[in-house]
């Protein structure tokens, strides 16, 4: 199945602890970004096409990060 790689951007202010339990239940690969304030996550899944993608992630971050304020892009199927 093609995998897709989404970057999940956090809004809210977090200290390192937040963004490494974040991290984990993201399930996100390798250190997060950090661009000022905001936090991005990138996260690696599998779907079959681009709508597929964008929905699974952003089901999975809105699980996930309830609470926080946040963006969901999905570059692409790869």
């Amino acid at each position: 199945m093609p995998a897709y790689l989404a970057r999940i951007t956090v809004f809210d202010v977090l200290d390192d602890d937040e963004r490494a339990g974040m991290g984990d239940a993201l399930g996100a690969h390798g250190e997060p970004e950090m661009a000022g304030e905001q936090v991005v996550f990138s996260v690696l899944g599998e779907a079959p096409d681009l709508p597929t993608a964008s929905a699974a992630a952003t089901q999975h971050t809105a699980e996930v990060l309830d609470g926080y304020t946040y963006e969901v892009d999905v570059a692409g199927v790869l």
